[in-house]
């Protein structure tokens, strides 16, 4: 069937775009919606040994993890089909215990509103060209403000396990998941991934993608896990997956939607962005007839 399902034909826009990904070359939110990350320490055990109780690692930095409400469940590596794709700036606060980020968007170019009430929580927009020249504040706001690629679609765990190691008899198969993505060595595997398809003329909703963890090691010793991503089977695009696209659409709508309130309210705009809707409801706009 075409790739041009309903949902992109309703929004006049191509599902490339819906999807935020580029074919050129170049609803409600799910509160219950699994979240993917990735161990940087390992999960810590003890197994017996000649009647001896001895700690070791028995899940490894590099595993992900699957968080789902009070749920959370371990594999070494996952399959998913990416339905969505954004990018956005976070950053950690350590003093509020917030996380700090802007709206997602299909690219960080330009000014992207944030949950302080700032754009791009501070960071400059466009091209840097002389790093060094900028002031020790500016320098320190850059490093601090991390980029970030979500991904959304459905995943399935290729081999569960608890916190202690243990295989779990429970399947976790077409999942609906969100996953944040900063390491840089993960994000090119992930485009590399990406490219193939492009270059067959076919979107990541087409195909499956393994996602393994591996371990890594930067100089000072300390241990970190990363992705790395091989290509998948290909998958026939059905009319449920317009459905579950359209999920993820009203996703992303309701998430910014939240971040653009705490903009409008920590930035001095006044009125949140559904208190302006509603205000606008209400307020007839006199025509020039009127007048």
């Amino acid at each position: 069937m075409s790739t041009e399902l309903a949902v992109a034909q309703e929004r006049g826009q191509s599902m490339a775009e819906l999807m935020g990904v580029s074919m050129s070359g170049g609803g409600d939110a799910v509160p219950s919606i699994a979240r993917i990350g990735m161990l940087h320490q390992p999960l810590m055990g003890e197994v017996d040994f000649n009647g001896k109780k001895i700690k070791t690692e028995v899940v490894p930095v590099g595993a992900f993890i699957l968080t789902q409400g009070d749920t959370k469940v371990y594999s070494s590596s996952v399959t998913v089909r990416v339905f969505a794709q954004r990018q956005q700036w976070q950053r950690w606060n350590s003093e509020t215990e917030e996380m700090e980020k802007s709206v997602m968007s299909t690219s960080l170019n330009g000014d992207l509103k944030d949950n302080i009430g700032t754009f791009n929580l501070g960071r400059p927009s466009g091209y840097i060209q002389d790093f060094n020249a900028l002031p020790t504040a500016a320098k320190e706001v850059i490093r601090s403000v991390k980029r970030v690629k979500i991904f959304m679609g459905h995943l399935t765990i290729d081999d569960p396990r608890d916190a202690q190691g243990n295989k779990l008899d429970e399947e976790f198969v077409d999942l609906p998941f969100v996953m944040d993505v900063k390491n840089r060595d993960s994000m090119k595997s992930l485009d590399t991934v990406f490219g193939k398809l492009q270059k067959g003329n076919m979107l990541p909703i087409m195909s499956t993608i393994k996602l393994s963890g591996i371990e890594d090691m930067i100089p000072t010793g300390a241990k970190f896990g990363k992705i790395k991503a091989d290509l998948g089977e290909r998958v026939e695009i059905t009319d449920l997956d317009n459905e579950t696209l359209k999920n993820f659409l009203d996703f992303i709508e309701y998430v910014n939607g939240t971040i653009l309130d705490k903009y409008a309210e920590r930035s001095g705009d006044g009125l949140s962005d559904s208190e302006k809707e509603m205000v606008a409801n209400i307020i007839e706009v006199p025509s020039e007839e009127d007048a």
